[in-house]
């Protein structure tokens, strides 16, 4: 199984080759039988590659100890649910997950454009080929997946006990089809460039691909968060780590291009900036594969050190001066810009939000890889942290979701500042008067104030403006007309949920003003008073949970004498591993969070314990419920061709 995963991939290559070449030829002569051919290896590409990630799963379910990536990832004891997953559990694997979403991505777009986009189907293809052959290379020449290892060992390493988590399975998966997502749009972008086309065809093409990518890399994110609050046991879940950053940087861009793709569809609008936006979105999604899996910064996600690190810079460059030399080349093809009538304006909102979220985007760039400038250029050691990324995008973020708010109620080309006034008066009101109370009522300094004061805002303009649709459509008499109506402007509801989600979870994001944290020591039967509650300590246990044993400390939650949970906060031992690993233990409410983190159990019978309590920090993960209703709504939505570009006057 090995060897035949091993070839599969050496087919692939050969077969991505001849793609390439067949595409390259039949787009010269204009050869229809050429460009089959080319489609055609592509899907046989996708089966080869499928091939090979079974084999490497089979070789993890069988704990094939003779394949060095196995046996540095797995070990007998791993449950077979972790020996599946332990697949993309480091470099080698990661990259072959990569490659198999890259291959089918591609699959799909070759047979499903065929007919729809002929003029600039064969470049698009050609230019996704050029990224398959890129991470083929890397898996047979850098990172072989299939390699051997001599002598064979009787056990392996074991899967690192941090990835042994269920959000581990599902959030490497979520942001590689983020990333990979990504491509496609970059994928056609650059291929009507090359065809020349001046149409904005692509636009409508991608439409769901970017949607798709962004709610992937969106989902991602969010139990990329909720696995460091679960796991690392430090009571956040948001540190602005480098890989953390890697993965908001291309979130920016690609919000920014989803935004600003509306305006070239509606307006025939941004055209350079739509280009731009998605060239860097797609180059920063490789730039956070690169950080991640290079080794060449310290982060607690990045579990892998490798030498691939100048193969992807490479790959970078080329994205960027390929991409941006043909938009040089093709700046004539964008058009004149069509101006609004008026400053108040859904297009000139749209592009002050394009500026807010590259220079968010750009202070995230600096703070992640300056550090990593410095050291190899001065050779000084220079550590970016926290306070630099809240003073800038901090107030930053505040005007996207003011701009969140303000954009529903704007119209295209003009809007009358009494119209304006109109939508914005209540939720204005409300908001300021929840300003003005909530530091006489709750305290608080000014940043808590006006952040959650603004995502307030913005909350309640979208939901006035989701139940002024609604009511539109449920004023109709007959039932089948309700029903009708209700599935009308699909795409403007879809963005009123997500937008929703992402005001509630700036709400949650306001919650960190107000947590509260301490570390103590308790002995047996001994009682700890925190934020309203009691902790009761019972005693140490120990106990077997999956590989691993725990010593847990035993806490009663208690509230007004009433008991309300007992907690087991725990240090894991697994045994391929010498160090503890910290398991958290946590009371949960609609409103906040009591987390507790266990330091040590001692020797005279006491426990050492951090505490935190954690308010609104559910309103995140709750907003992902909203993205997923959003998507639903947005994704079903089709825009019609000849709208583009062409909103009536």
């Amino acid at each position: 199984m090995v060897d035949l995963g091993y070839f599969a991939l050496l087919a692939s290559l050969v077969l991505t080759f001849y793609g390439i070449f067949a595409g390259l030829s039949g787009v010269h002569r204009n050869s229809t039988n050429l460009i089959t051919s080319m489609r055609y290896s592509i899907l046989a590409v996708f089966g080869l590659v499928l091939v090979a990630y079974i084999c490497m799963t089979w070789a993890f379910i069988s704990s094939d100890f003779s394949v060095q990536f196995v046996a540095n990832n797995s070990s007998t004891d791993l449950p077979i649910f972790y020996k599946i997953t332990a697949v993309w559990g480091g470099l080698e694997g990661s990259l072959l997950l990569w490659q198999i979403i890259l291959a089918f991505f591609a699959a799909i777009v070759a047979f499903r454009y065929k007919d729809t986009n002929r003029e600039t189907h064969p470049q698009t293809l050609i230019v996704l080929q050029f990224s398959t052959l890129f991470l083929l290379f890397l898996l047979i020449g850098w990172s072989n997946p299939f390699a051997r290892m001599i002598p064979i060992p009787g056990e392996g390493r074991g899967l690192n006990p941090l990835l042994q988590n269920p959000g581990m399975v599902f959030h490497p998966p979520a942001l590689y089809l983020g990333y990979v997502g990504f491509n496609i749009p970059f994928a056609f972008a650059m291929g009507s460039l090359l065809a020349g086309r001046k149409n904005d065809d692509w636009i409508l093409t991608t439409r769901r691909w970017t949607l798709v990518a962004w709610f992937f890399l969106t989902v991602g994110m969010i139990l990329g968060g909720n696995w460091a609050y679960v796991e690392l046991g430090w009571g956040g879940y948001w540190a602005w780590d480098p890989v953390e950053n890697a993965s908001l940087m291309p979130w920016l861009t690609g919000t920014a291009f989803l935004h600003s793709v509306i305006v070239q569809e509606k307006r025939g609008n941004l055209k350079l900036w739509n280009m731009l936006l998605i060239i860097s979105t797609f180059a920063l999604s490789i730039l956070g594969t690169f950080i991640t899996r290079s080794g060449v910064l310290n982060s607690v996600h990045a579990f892998s050190k490798s030498n691939i690190g100048p193969a992807f810079l490479v790959f970078i460059a080329i994205i960027l001066v390929f991409g941006y030399i043909l938009v040089y080349k093709r700046q004539g093809d964008f058009g004149a810009r069509l101006k609004p009538k008026g400053l108040l304006s859904k297009e000139n909102s749209f592009l002050l939000n394009n500026v807010v979220f590259v220079a968010m985007c750009f202070t995230v760039f600096y703070g992640t890889v300056f550090p990593l400038l410095a050291e190899g250029i001065a050779n000084k050691k220079i550590s970016i942290q926290a306070p630099f990324f809240n003073s800038i995008l901090l107030p930053l973020g505040v005007l996207t979701v003011f701009l969140m708010g303000v954009t529903q109620a704007l119209g295209w080309r003009k809007t009358s500042p009494q119209t304006l006034k109109r939508n914005l008066l209540i939720p204005a009101g409300i908001s300021v008067a929840y300003m003005v109370l909530t530091p006489i009522l709750l305290g608080g300094g000014m940043a808590l104030v006006i952040l959650s004061g603004v995502s307030l805002f913005a909350l309640l303009v979208n939901l006035i403006e989701l139940a002024r649709s609604y009511q539109a459509s449920l004023a109709r008499t007959d039932l089948s007309s309700r029903f009708k109506a209700l599935l009308r402007d699909r795409r403007k509801r879809g963005g009123i949920l997500v937008h929703l989600g992402i005001a509630l979870m700036m709400l949650g994001f306001s919650g960190n003003f107000f947590g509260q944290e301490t570390a103590f020591t308790l002995y047996p039967d001994q009682i700890k008073s925190f934020a309203g509650y009691q902790l009761l300590f019972k005693g140490s246990k120990e106990y077997q949970a999956l590989n691993a044993k725990h010593w847990a400390a035993e806490l009663v939650v208690l509230k007004n004498d009433q008991e309300l949970s007992t907690l087991y906060p725990a240090k894991a031992f697994y045994p391929t591993r010498p160090e503890p690993m910290t398991e958290v233990a946590i009371h949960r409410t609609l409103s906040h969070d009591l987390y507790l983190s266990l330091a040590s159990l001692n020797e005279d019978g006491s426990a050492t314990l951090n505490l935190f309590y954690n308010p609104m920090v559910n309103f995140v993960w709750a907003s992902l419920v909203f993205y997923i209703l959003g998507m639903a709504y947005s994704i079903s939505y089709k825009p019609v061709q000849k709208r583009l570009g062409h909103l009536e006057e």
